[in-house]
């Protein structure tokens, strides 16, 4: 009888095993980046991020190009969240300036951008 319990304990545990669900962090992060840039668009807070250094990177004219376009830019340094994805993020943003602006836009954008 002991022997037949601890047989079924393992094949339920091998059948638990096997069903499990790997969850990959970088899906996680993109789904969130994803809904989270969305979000901040339909708030109105259209902007990029950045991942920079030990210090904030400034960029000489980068004010002329959010106030023509209506987006800041925000840079994290280098402590970066680990639950976003910067790339994922910006796509999304990059998109919605395509559709208002054209691809023009493109020409002027800060040139650590990532994901566009």
């Amino acid at each position: 009888m002991k022997k037949s319990l601890l047989i079924l304990m393992l094949v339920c545990l091998a059948a638990t095993y096997l069903n499990a669900k790997v969850v990959n962090p970088a899906d996680t992060s993109k789904k969130y980046s994803i809904k989270l840039a969305d979000t901040d668009l339909k708030n109105g807070s259209v902007k990029f991020l950045l991942r920079g250094g030990i210090v904030s990177t400034y960029v000489k004219g980068q004010e002329i190009f959010e106030k023509k376009y209506g987006i800041a830019y925000r840079d994290f340094g280098c402590v970066m969240p680990s639950n976003i994805s910067i790339e994922d993020y910006n796509k999304v943003v990059a998109s919605f300036m395509d559709k208002k602006y054209g691809k023009g836009w493109r020409k002027e954008v800060r040139k650590d951008v990532q994901g566009i």
